[in-house]
């Protein structure tokens, strides 16, 4: 039920110009208590994934539209939600893998 109380959200902010504006600059534990107030019952892991602005998550296409619709959840210096997430990857070798993927080497 979470994931399409997610896509009703998304539908809502997207059609409702008025909704959308109260989004803009609500934190993430805001934005859950806005939603509930609004009839959209997020599960936890929702409710995680805007606590934790989609960290550690590679891909999703909903959180780059998340981070359309409530733009302070995206950090400063960061083009979206997903470039931030993949950020957090907790692999000490990131640069590093992500110069041999540049260069071609693969493992």
């Amino acid at each position: 039920m979470s994931k399409s109380a997610l896509h009703a959200f998304i539908d809502r902010a997207r059609a409702d110009e008025d909704f959308r504006s109260k989004l803009a600059h609500l934190d993430p534990n805001q934005i859950i208590e806005f939603a509930g107030q609004h009839g959209f019952m997020f599960s936890d892991e929702i409710k995680g994934r805007f606590i934790n602005r989609w960290s550690g998550v590679y891909f999703c296409p909903q959180a780059i539209e998340v981070g359309q619709l409530c733009p302070a959840l995206v950090p400063e210096g960061y083009k979206n939600l997903i470039h931030y997430a993949q950020s957090t990857c907790s692999s000490s070798n990131l640069a590093e893998e992500e110069r041999d993927f540049r260069s071609g080497i693969k493992y």
